[in-house]
């Protein structure tokens, strides 16, 4: 199973369209939990738009673009501009990574197995993307981990777990912030009663799960 949050500028339109959507109070009265998940869509909204805005700068740049220019069209000036994109040890966010706390995406992704298996899907909920969530809701997340069950009995361990960028490449815990911006996965294997299992946890810039998926070893061609 899996999901991904848009990245896409007609992604980031939908979900825009979404949240002016959730507002529209014209269109019947809201209750506080309509305002909660406004608020939630709003906050990916945002954070998905910096990361589009980081891109746009990095290709502006790739292609001549002095920090002058993207300064003016940004109303700052190109030392900001530097500052806020260029600089080394800032991430898709802007922000500084020695001020950023550090996720053990490693314990995450086994915790979020371990979670399936016990029939806690409110700990895997509360992080995940609204989108995901929206997505892969609790029916379907537990129904494919049933089959799973059924086919090899329940998780009984997880092993080598690793955190990897999306081509692949393995990362320790201290990198992760650093290589967000171009997509993190957490790998473990699912050791079952009667079988084993690929558990695959994709992630966003902030932690949040963009997508899950459960696979056969040496299954290829995966969408993350």
């Amino acid at each position: 199973m899996e999901a991904q949050a848009e990245r896409s500028p007609e992604g980031l339109a939908a979900l825009a369209a979404l949240v002016d959507e959730m507002l529209q109070l014209s269109s019947g009265p809201r209750t506080a939990a309509d305002f909660v998940r406004s608020v939630g869509a709003a906050d990916e909204l945002e954070r998905a738009s910096r990361v589009q805005l980081r891109s746009a700068v990095l290709a502006a740049r790739a292609n001549g673009v002095s920090w002058q220019a993207i300064g003016d069209a940004l109303g700052i000036s190109r030392q900001s501009a530097f500052k806020r994109f260029g600089s080394p040890t800032t991430n898709p966010l802007g922000e500084d990574y020695t001020s950023m706390p550090v996720v053990d995406l490693a314990a995450r992704t086994e915790n979020v197995f371990h979670s399936l298996n016990k029939g806690d899907f409110a700990s895997v909920k509360s992080l995940m993307t609204f989108t995901c969530a929206r997505l892969l809701p609790k029916k379907k997340v537990m129904a494919l981990w049933s089959e799973v069950v059924a086919a090899t009995g329940q998780l009984e361990s997880v092993s080598d777990t690793v955190v990897q960028t999306r081509d692949g490449r393995t990362i320790g815990m201290q990198l992760w912030n650093e290589l967000m911006g171009a997509g993190v996965v957490g790998q473990t294997q699912l050791n079952n009663e009667a079988g084993e299992w690929i558990g695959r946890v994709a992630y966003s810039s902030s932690g949040k799960i963009e997508g899950i998926l459960i696979v056969t070893p040496g299954a290829t061609n995966l969408p993350f």
